[in-house]
């Protein structure tokens, strides 16, 4: 994420992790037509909804930003969050900053659940 080489191999190039489940037409669930898209950032972790649905959803995400000492020793933690409203065959993107960490963090325990919008 930053420059910091422990952080970075922490996060083992997340740069293109996808979370996909299978296009289905009859879903039970509206994560099966979701990807989850992490990446890098100058400021944190860009992470972006794709909706491969045929239905807008509401996808809530959550995550936890640890800040480390150059030692590694954890000098804060704070968990957040977004809500993103996403239409049909769209995508959108949040950002999980680190900014008030300096050079050494870690995001960790991303989450996401997305259902129809109402």
């Amino acid at each position: 994420m930053k420059r910091a080489a422990p952080v970075a191999a922490a996060f083992g190039l997340l740069s293109l992790l996808a979370l996909r489940a299978p296009q289905a037409r009859a879903a039970e669930s509206a994560n099966d037509c979701v990807l989850l898209r992490e990446g890098q950032s100058a400021d944190g972790l860009t992470l972006a909804i794709d909706n491969n649905c045929d239905r807008g959803l509401t996808c809530a995400l959550s995550w936890t930003v640890q800040c480390e000492s150059a030692t590694g020793r954890v000098t804060r933690r704070v968990k957040d969050g977004a809500r993103l409203v996403v239409d049909p065959s769209a995508s959108r993107s949040t950002i999980a900053s680190a900014k008030a960490c300096g050079d050494n963090w870690r995001i960790e325990d991303v989450s996401w659940d997305c259902a129809p919008s109402k």
